[in-house]
């Protein structure tokens, strides 16, 4: 497998554990603060709010890296849209903390939130794909046709959409005149004026010919996409990564501390009961934990979608 930079992997949702209870799969993932791209969309339009351009550069740059460490890793998501792409606030930056100078943060990515892809529900291997259509509206026309030579290239088609909706185009539709034109890479009138920049790209997104589209790794090295980043992405994503090394060991602390207070033989049941009635960090009885690192469940400090 390449050698993958630390913000691809940034900018997908976590999974943290799984586990059985009452006949239902319970999945614990990253929590994202902001809820969800679609969401954010919404509330904007009843402000009568628009992306601005900066931010669809933005948006577009931090999920072709989510997509880069997806697709390196031999999958394609398949179901790209707004409603499957979170956001997280950035934290606050203290340079002063981190011993460099303002000049190093000048490049960092503008809009202070992080985008990240979720919902793996549909992906599938690139090599030796079972595909599980997903939403028609976002749905490149050579996987309807079961071309799946260039399979990845539909989750380009899908991200090219994605920021169409950003951007403020009237909502997809999912069959039809209008939904072909699309799929000739004709975009719709947009409440604001895009850059011809901007505008070449998402067409290049949406190209007919899957091939012909640019891959993940290709947009995270585009130069119009890089304008307001290329300077400080190191160093951010040094930050980001420390943020999410203080989230681990936040959260191995409490399960360490639930471990002790539900294995002691001193401590009294009346102080067991009082710790599960205000924390909930002691295991429910009856329940059975599957999966990888299925130990994380007993804490709920860090709550998922």
């Amino acid at each position: 497998m390449p050698t993958l930079c630390l913000g691809t992997i940034l900018h997908v949702v976590r999974y943290y554990s799984a586990w059985a209870e009452d006949d239902h799969m319970i999945i614990q993932n990253e929590y994202c603060d902001g809820g969800s791209l679609h969401d954010a969309i919404v509330e904007r339009e009843a402000r009568g709010d628009l992306y601005l351009e900066v931010e669809l550069r933005d948006m577009l740059l931090q999920v072709s890296m989510g997509l880069k460490y997806i697709h390196s890793s031999g999958l394609v998501h398949l179901d790209i849209k707004p409603s499957n792409i979170f956001i997280c606030q950035r934290p606050p930056v203290n340079t002063a903390d981190e011993g460099e100078s303002e000049e190093e943060d000048e490049g960092s990515p503008p809009t202070g939130v992080l985008y990240k892809i979720g919902d793996l529900g549909h992906v599938t291997s690139s090599s030796s794909p079972h595909v599980e259509e997903g939403d028609s509206r976002f749905l490149a026309s050579e996987v309807l046709h079961e071309d799946y030579t260039h399979l990845p290239k539909a989750d380009i088609f899908a991200l090219g959409l994605t920021v169409l909706l950003a951007a403020g185009s009237p909502p997809l539709p999912q069959n039809g005149e209008e939904w072909h034109r699309l799929r000739q890479a004709q975009l719709p009138v947009l409440p604001q004026e895009l850059s011809p920049a901007l505008r070449s790209l998402i067409q290049m997104l949406l190209d007919p010919t899957p091939h012909l589209r640019p891959s993940a790794s290709a947009l995270c090295r585009h130069p119009f996409l890089r304008r307001e980043s290329a300077q400080k992405m190191a160093s951010q994503l040094r930050k980001e990564l420390n943020v999410e090394r203080f989230r681990t060991a936040m959260l191995e602390r409490e399960l360490k501390e639930a471990r002790m207070a539900a294995l002691s033989p001193l401590q009294p049941l009346s102080s067991l009961v009082n710790q599960f009635v205000q924390d909930g960090s002691l295991p429910r009885p009856g329940s059975r934990r599957v999966g990888r690192n299925s130990a994380r469940s007993l804490s709920l400090g860090c709550p998922g979608y």
